[in-house]
């Protein structure tokens, strides 16, 4: 019987030993978890302080000049303060509690800006690098305040690099199409066909330069041209034949042909096709 009961005892006091020891390792480890966690939410309080200290509550580093770099005729050069606030910028801000993803999104929605970068450049400057949209087009419409670029964006003219009064004028849209374009910030699609043809002369090198595009017409591109600055011409082409390096070649061929043998007509259709009518 005794040496049963020593037995019991032992192994009693053998697992309350083990027991102790395992309600000791958890309160260390609870204790080291807390511990660490105490650690990290000082080192962040530290870090935030030090960097409202030294940063974004630092005068050093507040707004004080803004600069603009475009292209070299690019509208918006030299208008560093009427950009800044049309895009919220304001002098004395914190260079480091701006927003400079909002800013670079607000510089797009500026109509005649295509893209833009926002920088800032310590201690207190903020660079705007923009590359403005190029005005290929006048839009008909009470005193042709619109210009557009090859892409069909709606700019207004007064705010539009290099616009000038001899640009090729489109006419057909209506101003509810041209302000609605303006007001979402997207292509004028009914345009677009005057436009290729308008980039596609100023790319062929040819003797040609267009004056006016209409696109009345759903069938066809009619428009008027001078061509070598001596003369005028009214040419329609087919609205859907975008071929129009090998049209514009053959009517030059076509008028060429007409001032050797001495026709003055002026007007060339050249949307049957295969055929060049002279009227």
């Amino acid at each position: 019987m005794s040496t049963t009961k020593k037995n019991t005892d032992a192994k009693r006091g053998t697992s309350s030993s083990k027991s102790g020891s395992r309600i000791s390792r958890r309160t260390v480890a609870l204790l080291s978890l807390t511990l660490l966690a105490c650690i990290c939410a000082g080192a962040c309080w530290l870090f935030w302080e030090a960097k409202t200290t030294w940063f974004t509550r630092n005068n050093r580093f507040v707004l004080r000049s803004v600069r603009v770099v475009s292209q070299r005729d690019g509208y918006w050069n030299g208008k560093e303060r009427k950009l800044a606030s049309r895009i919220g910028l304001e002098p004395g801000t914190n260079l480091f509690a701006l927003d400079y993803r909002e800013l670079r999104l607000r510089l797009q929605d500026v109509a005649g800006i295509e893209s833009a970068q926002v920088i800032p450049v310590l201690p207190d400057t903020v660079e705007l690098r923009l590359v403005e949209r190029f005005p290929r087009a006048l839009l008909q419409y009470r005193g042709y305040p619109w210009v557009v670029d090859e892409k069909g964006y709606v700019i207004p003219r007064s705010e539009s690099m290099g616009a000038k009064w001899n640009l090729p004028i489109i006419y057909g849209p209506s101003a509810s199409a041209v302000n609605a374009a303006y007001r979402t910030r997207k292509p004028l699609e009914s345009i677009l066909p005057g436009l290729d043809l308008i980039m596609a002369v100023l790319g062929s090198g040819q003797n040609i330069s267009i004056r006016l595009v209409q696109l009345s017409d759903p069938d066809k591109l009619v428009f008027w041209i001078r061509y070598r600055d001596q003369k005028n011409f009214r040419v329609v082409f087919p609205r859907k034949n975008r071929g129009f390096a090998f049209m514009l070649s053959a009517l030059e061929s076509a008028i060429i042909d007409a001032g050797r043998a001495g026709d003055d007509r002026a007007s060339f259709d050249l949307s049957y096709k295969g055929q060049v009518v002279i009227d």
